[in-house]
């Protein structure tokens, strides 16, 4: 995904925000199939260094869009909208105990793939992330099956997030950059 980001940074030089949108898995009970995560920070869980000790790398999510999804998410209904540490990583997560592994050494509430490598990307264009992903499953042995089935919900109710925060008029990314 950081390849990927590099190259839209490019093809866009004026893109302000570069926003990772997509799929997740669940690290805590209170998150459900459909809910949504927006991610006040993103984590990459799975880096590992062999020769020396440092914290894993950390990345905010753009802190003007935040407050704004919160208000965004006051408009919504029928879904939760979460706000909290997503961990990233190039893993499937499809077991309890490796969940609850990476929630104990993250604090994240979630877990997903390429958000890291976006926001690396970002971090290295001097331009905030954000990272936004709705919930298909509880990143366990059931991930995989209940996937396929779960996406739709997760990512209608994500389009209803972003059409929210995004409506012309309302307190949407332009003004929550600014």
């Amino acid at each position: 995904m950081r390849v990927q980001t590099q190259y839209l940074i490019e093809r866009f030089p004026s893109v302000e925000i570069v926003a990772c949108v997509g799929a997740v898995g669940s690290l805590v009970s209170d998150l459900s199939v459909g809910d949504v995560v927006v991610g006040t920070e993103t984590v990459e869980h799975d880096y590992r260094l062999l020769f020396a000790s440092r914290p894993q790398p950390r990345f905010p999510g753009h802190s003007p869009s935040i407050p704004a999804l919160r208000r965004a998410a006051g408009r919504i209904h029928g879904f939760r909208v979460a706000f909290g540490v997503i961990a990233s990583g190039d893993e499937d997560v499809v077991a309890s105990e490796r969940a609850r592994a990476i929630r104990d050494q993250t604090g994240a509430v979630c877990v997903a793939w390429e958000g890291s490598g976006a926001a690396r990307a970002a971090l290295f264009n001097g331009i905030s992330s954000l990272e936004i992903r709705g919930v298909t499953d509880a990143a366990n042995k059931e991930a995989p099956q209940r996937f396929e089935v779960s996406l739709p919900i997760a990512m209608t109710n994500l389009a209803a997030l972003l059409r929210t925060w995004l409506a012309p008029g309302r307190t949407g990314i332009r003004e929550s950059a600014q």
